[in-house]
């Protein structure tokens, strides 16, 4: 076949038909109103003061989340990809991806288990002090936050792991028998090659975690709920589906947001570079 290009037919078929028809049929329910179309349902929104917070919480919680997640994440993939042999590295791969074969609900149980006044961390707690003690830390934002940056770091640590794997060995090598010190080596050679595996892993764990329900749910209790909370209480207490597919567009908008500033910059760069 004469261009390439023709094998991308198929998975732009699929993205068409199972990604873009339902965004442009939750967008068309958005700006659905009784005399036709308009956005008096993004009025609606912003005019509910208790809205407006749940979004403003759950661009928080996936912000918190994300940069934990990275700051994490960095220390541990070069660990992997430049500290340990290959047979441990393999295990540490192994062990970064049992969570996976997991369910998130269940994983998100689990915490709810290890953070409970009962639960192992208070328990051990316990024993060692004499008295007891009490965490006071599920059902609040820390313990949504702590749910989803392990989730985030596991991802993001996978994500750089692999495009450090891809990093030719001799210009790291090269640098350090040249004098460079370790910050010179990850400034100048790892982060710039790095950079779009993180940025992969960043992505996915803001887009995750900003439409997340079952973390902010079972760890955060949901006495302050996030936005994807008040769009499942809205279906299932007033079927009001224009409401929730405004909601759910604004956490599109928010992801789009994001995402444009990485999109740009790599852009820029192809330009320039």
């Amino acid at each position: 076949m004469k261009n390439p290009w023709y094998f991308l037919l198929p998975a732009l078929f699929m993205i068409g038909i199972f990604f873009m028809v339902p965004i442009m049929n939750m967008a068309r329910l958005s700006l659905s109103v009784q005399d036709g179309f308009g956005f008096d349902n993004y009025a609606a929104f912003f005019s509910k003061p208790h809205q407006t917070d749940a979004l403003v919480r759950s661009v928080q919680l996936a912000a918190m989340s994300t940069m934990i997640s990275s700051v994490i994440a960095w220390p541990l993939a070069i660990f992997l990809a430049f500290c340990i042999t290959s047979r441990y590295r393999l295990i540490c791969v192994l062990l970064l991806l049992a969570p996976f074969w997991t369910s998130f609900t269940i994983r998100a149980f689990s915490w709810q288990l290890v953070l409970s006044d009962n639960g192992v961390i208070a328990s051990a707690l316990t024993f060692f002090v004499g008295s007891q003690v009490t965490l006071d830390v599920l059902y609040t934002m820390s313990a949504s936050v702590l749910g989803l940056t392990l989730f985030g770091t596991m991802l993001t640590t996978l994500t750089l792991f692999g495009a450090m794997m891809a990093i030719e060995r001799h210009l790291v090598e090269a640098a350090a028998s040249l004098g460079a010190k370790p910050w010179s080596v990850f400034r100048d050679i790892i982060l710039p090659l790095a950079a779009p595996g993180w940025a992969v892993g960043v992505t996915l764990t803001f887009v995750i975690s900003l439409g997340d329900y079952a973390v902010p749910t079972l760890l955060g209790g949901g006495l302050k709920p996030v936005l994807a909370q008040l769009m499942l209480s809205t279906v299932k207490g007033t079927y009001d589906l224009p409401a929730a597919a405004t909601m759910a567009m604004l956490l599109v908008l928010v992801i789009l947001m994001a995402g444009i500033p990485l999109a740009t910059h790599k852009l820029i760069r192809e330009r320039i570079g």
